[in-house]
């Protein structure tokens, strides 16, 4: 007899499931957090990119919780189902929000060091 797969066994849990929904987010949105920062390194145009960073951010949650959801099937209520969208907000929003409080921390510094004569130029 083939073993159940773990994401099936957590089906039947839908706090189980809100719980896997939060930690996968939370991973890919610190994994998405870190690609952007690179890129907006690499590639200053930030105004240009803004429309793809929400696209790729509301995947980063959409896509998660319907695979997940999936896994529930028939089993899960529109409750469940509105706790899992809620937990992957959280999940891949937390992330994202650390990295934007450090890059305005960084930008503070720059500023701040740019008016006090410190830093050269394009610091």
């Amino acid at each position: 007899m083939a073993q159940a797969s773990p994401l099936i066994y957590q089906a039947d849990d839908a706090e189980r499931l809100q719980n896997q929904v939060l930690w996968t987010t939370a991973i890919l949105g610190a994994s998405y957090s870190g690609i952007l920062a690179v890129l907006e390194r690499a590639l200053p145009i930030k105004p240009t990119w803004v429309a793809l960073e929400v696209v790729g951010g509301v995947l980063l949650v959409g896509l998660p919780v319907r695979w997940i959801a999936r896994l529930g099937g028939s089993k899960l209520t529109w409750r469940d189902y509105e706790r899992l969208v809620i937990a992957g907000f959280v999940g891949a929003g937390a992330p994202i929000l650390i990295w934007q409080a450090i890059e305005y921390g960084v930008l503070q510094q720059r500023r701040i060091r740019r008016e006090s004569g410190e830093g050269g130029p394009g610091v």
